[in-house]
């Protein structure tokens, strides 16, 4: 049976039981929302105002529709951010961090800590408004590439990108159901697809260890090297999954909640971002935002609680007062301390970063 059949009858058993019609319905099915396993809400909370609050705060996305989704019970206080509906889909969502944290690192603009200002947290996707300024190069950097001088492939193994019906640029997995929507800010923005370049640079070198290969190309398989890749970011041998699964439930959340997240670069327009290896994800910052206020709010997002049907257990020998946990999973959150960045300096370095967004 189709995914089309089956969004159509998990709408007609929700319609029947709720009274929506039939269009709402098979609009919520195609957005993720309910499903043949999932035909009716999981939770309903009395005032649902609560979490359509959080939602807000989270994403940045419209109350109207935040409430709308709380009183049909697709989102609740203890789970306020629609999580991602597969497994393949958390895996693409927390490769985006995992690559844009590196690629991005002290050099947003405005706090956009991943480039993004904010989102529709979709089950079945999310879609990403991008700062104006700085769309095309997460595009550049979110797609795959060989880059010799690297010695390795950069961006999301298997991400293939298609134009998108509703506007912006549609990003999917090769041989999955993942995918992500990006649009900006912009209303006029036509995205740039990345040319035979590292993304920042003017012009290819003709020099072999200047090669960069863009292997989004070739559209219906994968690169042998980005099958390697993939397998290191698996975490194969396959002991490693459940470290795996939960690193994927973390980022897959952060990137869901991106409005608290860009908290992080209040002070300057920018934020300390990186990785290590496939492991975890550093937020860092020098000044302006008390860190503990940022994890409370991430936590009240419902960041760290344990979806319905999966056991989490703690790593107690992960627990300090910057780390962020969901079992294994882990996001350092933390503010350096004596920030020596006057407002001058801060002013000359946006125009440095604002000059690397205009070539």
């Amino acid at each position: 049976m189709s995914k089309q059949d089956n969004h159509g009858r998990a709408a007609a058993a929700h319609s029947k039981a709720t009274g929506s019609s039939y269009k709402t319905s098979r609009r919520w099915a195609e957005q993720g929302f309910i499903s043949l396993r999932r035909p009716f809400p999981e939770h309903r909370d009395e005032s649902p105002e609560s979490a359509a609050e959080l939602c807000v705060e989270a994403t940045g996305w419209r109350e109207a529709e935040c409430l709308k989704w709380a009183e049909q019970g697709f989102i609740s206080h203890a789970f306020p951010i629609p999580d991602a509906s597969s497994a393949q889909q958390r895996h693409l969502e927390a490769f985006v961090v995992h690559v844009l944290a590196d690629a991005l690192r002290d050099g947003q603009l405005d706090s956009a800590v991943f480039g993004v200002t904010r989102l529709v947290p979709l089950p079945s996707y999310p879609v990403l408004y991008l700062h104006a300024g700085m769309a095309d190069v997460v595009v550049s950097e979110v797609l795959p590439r060989y880059e010799a001088g690297y010695g390795g492939i950069r961006g999301v193994p298997g991400l293939r990108p298609s134009p998108s019906p509703q506007g912006g640029l549609e990003l999917r997995l090769v041989g999955t159901g993942a995918r992500i929507r990006l649009v900006s800010e912009d209303e006029s923005w036509r995205p740039e697809l990345p040319g035979d370049v590292a993304p920042g640079e003017a012009r290819a070198d003709g020099e072999d260890d200047q090669e960069v290969r863009q292997l989004w190309r070739s559209a219906k398989r994968m690169d042998p090297l980005e099958e390697e890749e993939l397998r290191f970011w698996n975490m194969e041998p396959f002991t490693h999954r459940k470290e795996a699964i939960e690193r994927n439930w973390l980022l897959s959340r952060l990137l869901r909640r991106s409005a608290i997240v860009n908290l992080a670069g209040k002070s300057h327009g920018w934020a300390n971002t990186y990785t290590h290896a496939y492991e975890d994800i550093v937020v860092e910052w020098c000044c302006g935002e008390d860190p503990d206020h940022v994890k409370s709010k991430l936590f009240s997002s419902g960041l760290v609680n344990p979806p319905p049907g999966l056991r989490v257990a703690p790593e107690p020998n992960l627990t300090h007062p910057t780390t962020i946990c969901f079992g294994s999973g882990r996001a350092y959150v933390r503010r350096l301390p004596d920030c020596t960045i006057t407002e001058g300096s801060a002013e000359r370095i946006r125009g440095i970063i604002r000059e690397r967004y205009s070539r």
